[in-house]
C-alpha cells in the first residue's frame, strides 16, 4: 500500500507542477499580448503626435509671416510751476504761465510684421496744439545687419534714441533739444549687430529741403557714422559709444519781408558711456561737440554740451530714485552764456502700465525752479 501512496503523490505532484507551468505560459503570452497591443498605441500616439507637430509649425511659418498688427501707446500729463515765468504769460501759442496743468504728449504706436524679417512701424503724436507724424519707417532684417527707411530717430545720442516713455526726467538734456530738434530725420541706415562685438551703424539723410528743420535734423544732406562697444560679452556690464555726424541746415536769419536764407554747419560729435555695476543702478553720460546755426552775421557758431544721469532704482520697490545734471554752451566763442541745470526726482510705478514722476530742477542762464509732476498711461 506504501508503494501506491507513494505513487500517487508523485502523481499528485509533476500534475501541479504541469499546471504551474501551464499558467505561467499563459501569462507570458498575455504580456506579450498586452504588449504587442502597447506597441501598436504607442505607434499610433506617435503618429499623431507628428501630425500636431506638423501642425504647429505651419501654424507658427503662418504667424511669423503674418504677424496681426499691434497698436499701443501712452499719454502724458503734466503740472509745472515755473519761477522764470509770470502768473498770467501772454503765450497764446504755447499757453505757458508761472503755473499751469498741460497734456505733455499723447502717442499712437502702430507697428507689424507682413512678412518675415520686415518690420513696419508708425507713430502719431499729439503734443499741446500739434499733431503730426512722428515715425514712419520700415525695418529689414538681413542676417546680422538691419535696414531702416523712413523717418525715424537718428541714431546717435543714446537720450534721443531713448523713448520718451521710458525716460526718467521729463525732459532730455538741453544738449538734445537744441542739436537734435524733433530728434529725426528722413532717410536709410545701416547698423550690424552681432553678439559681444561692436554695433556699428551708418546713415545717409535728406532732410527736408527746406528752412523748417523741427522735424528734420538737417536741411541738406547729411551722414552720420556710430559705433557702440559693449563692455561685457552679455552687455550686462554697460556699453561705451562714440559718432559723428555732419551735415548742412538752412536758415532764415531775416524776417518773412526780407527774407535772409543762409545755409550753416550741422555737426555733432558724440561719446558716451553707460555703466550698470550693481543691480537697479544706472549711470549714463554723453558729450556732444559740434556746431549749429548763429546769425546772420555769424551763420555757423561752435557748440558744446553734456549731462550725467543717474538712476537708482530700489530693491523690490516700485520707486526709482534720480540725479542728472547737464550743460550746454550755444556759442564757444561767448564767454559766460553756458546754460546749466541740476535735477532730482523720483519715479513710482503704480503698475506696469501707469508711472508718475516729481522732479525738482534749479537751472541758471535763465535762472529759474521748475517743479514738475508728470503722469504716464501706456495702453
Amino acid at each position: 500500500m506504501r508503494w501506491l501512496a507513494a505513487l500517487a503523490l508523485s502523481v499528485s505532484v509533476a500534475f501541479g507542477n504541469f499546471a504551474a507551468a501551464a499558467s505561467e505560459a499563459a501569462s507570458v503570452e498575455a504580456l506579450q499580448a498586452e504588449i504587442t497591443r502597447l506597441k501598436e498605441q504607442l505607434s499610433k500616439l506617435e503618429k499623431q503626435l507628428s501630425d500636431m507637430q506638423k501642425q504647429q509649425k505651419a501654424v507658427e511659418k503662418v504667424t511669423q509671416r503674418f504677424e496681426p498688427i499691434t497698436i499701443g501707446g501712452y499719454i502724458q500729463m503734466r503740472y509745472e510751476r515755473d519761477s522764470s515765468r509770470r502768473t498770467d504769460e501772454n503765450d497764446l501759442v504755447r499757453g505757458r504761465a508761472k503755473e499751469n496743468f498741460r497734456l505733455r504728449r499723447v502717442r499712437l504706436d502702430v507697428r507689424g510684421t507682413p512678412i518675415r524679417g520686415v518690420l513696419y512701424r508708425l507713430q502719431a503724436d499729439v503734443a499741446g496744439t500739434n499733431a503730426e507724424i512722428r515715425d514712419a519707417f520700415l525695418e529689414l532684417r538681413a542676417g546680422d545687419g538691419v535696414i531702416t527707411f523712413g523717418h525715424f530717430k537718428v541714431p546717435l545720442l543714446e537720450e534721443v534714441i531713448e523713448s520718451s516713455a521710458v525716460r526718467l526726467t521729463p525732459e532730455r538734456a538741453r544738449v538734445s533739444t537744441e542739436l537734435f530738434p524733433g530728434e529725426r530725420d528722413r532717410g536709410i541706415t545701416y547698423s550690424w549687430r552681432k553678439k559681444g562685438a561692436p554695433e556699428i551703424t551708418l546713415g545717409l539723410f535728406s532732410g527736408t529741403r527746406s528752412t523748417v528743420t523741427q522735424d528734420s535734423l538737417t536741411s541738406r544732406k547729411s551722414w552720420l557714422v556710430r559705433i557702440v562697444q559693449p563692455l561685457d560679452k552679455e552687455g550686462k556690464l554697460g556699453k561705451f559709444w562714440v559718432g559723428r555726424m555732419d551735415g548742412v541746415g538752412r536758415r532764415n536769419f531775416g524776417t518773412d519781408t526780407a527774407p535772409n536764407i543762409r545755409n550753416f554747419d550741422r555737426e555733432r560729435t558724440v561719446v558716451g558711456l553707460t555703466l550698470t555695476p550693481i543691480s537697479g543702478l544706472t549711470i549714463r553720460g554723453e558729450w556732444v561737440d559740434g556746431k549749429d546755426a548763429g546769425n546772420a552775421a555769424n551763420p555757423t557758431v561752435k557748440v558744446r554740451g553734456w549731462y550725467a544721469l543717474v538712476g537708482y532704482k530700489l530693491p523690490n520697490q516700485p520707486f526709482t530714485l534720480y540725479a542728472k545734471h547737464d550743460q550746454y554752451d550755444p556759442n564757444r566763442d561767448v564767454v559766460g552764456n553756458t546754460f546749466k541745470r541740476n535735477a532730482l526726482g523720483i519715479q513710482y510705478d503704480l503698475n506696469r502700465s501707469t508711472r508718475l514722476n516729481l522732479t525738482w530742477e534749479d537751472q541758471d542762464r535763465p535762472s529759474a525752479t521748475i517743479w514738475t509732476f508728470q503722469t504716464q498711461v501706456r495702453y
